[in-house]
Order: C-alpha cells, then sequence, then structure tokens
C-alpha cells in the first residue's frame, strides 16, 4: 500500500546531484594534491583527505546502497568506524 504523505521524488535527478557533489570532492582532492598548486597542509593534510573519502563513501553507502532510508542502527555501525579512522589519523605523525 504506498504512502500518500511522503512525495515522489525523482530518482534520475537525486543519482545526478550525488553525482556532481562526488565529482566536486574528487575535484578537491585531486586539487589539494597537485604539487604545482603549492598548498602545503602541514600535519592535517592525512586527516583531510581521510575526511573527504568518508564523506564520499557515506554518498555512496547512503544513496547508492540504500542505507539512507534504513535504521538508524546500520547507520552507527558505518560512522563509528570511520570516527575512529580520524581520530587516529589525527594522533599519527604525517610521513
Amino acid at each position: 500500500m504506498e504512502n500518500k504523505l511522503t512525495p515522489k521524488r525523482n530518482p534520475v535527478l537525486t543519482y545526478s546531484i550525488i553525482f556532481v557533489m562526488l565529482a566536486v570532492l574528487t575535484a578537491i582532492e585531486v586539487t589539494l594534491s597537485a604539487p604545482s598548486l603549492g598548498l602545503d597542509l602541514g600535519g592535517v593534510k592525512t586527516a583531510v583527505f581521510l575526511l573527504l573519502s568518508a564523506a564520499k563513501a557515506s554518498l555512496v553507502a547512503a544513496f547508492f546502497m540504500h542505507l539512507k532510508g534504513d535504521s538508524r542502527l546500520y547507520l552507527f555501525i558505518f560512522i563509528s568506524p570511520v570516527i575512529l579512522l580520524l581520530a587516529f589519523a589525527l594522533m599519527v605523525p604525517s610521513l
């Protein structure tokens, strides 16, 4: 039985927006890693790239793996290792 209170969303528009967001995050990563620009992030370089990668992985998991509408337990299971990884990345000095 269909719920009439929830509006129908256009999946093509949704996936197009996610594609653009993933492309922008990838462009940011490529720009930050380009040696010709001379951007020096110092000791937080690893954490910045991990944060950007975590954002991209979250978008993929939420929309393409359809975890967005699932239980909050799955969100906790998915986010916990990412937070721990970022915490450890900030504690370890950059190589």
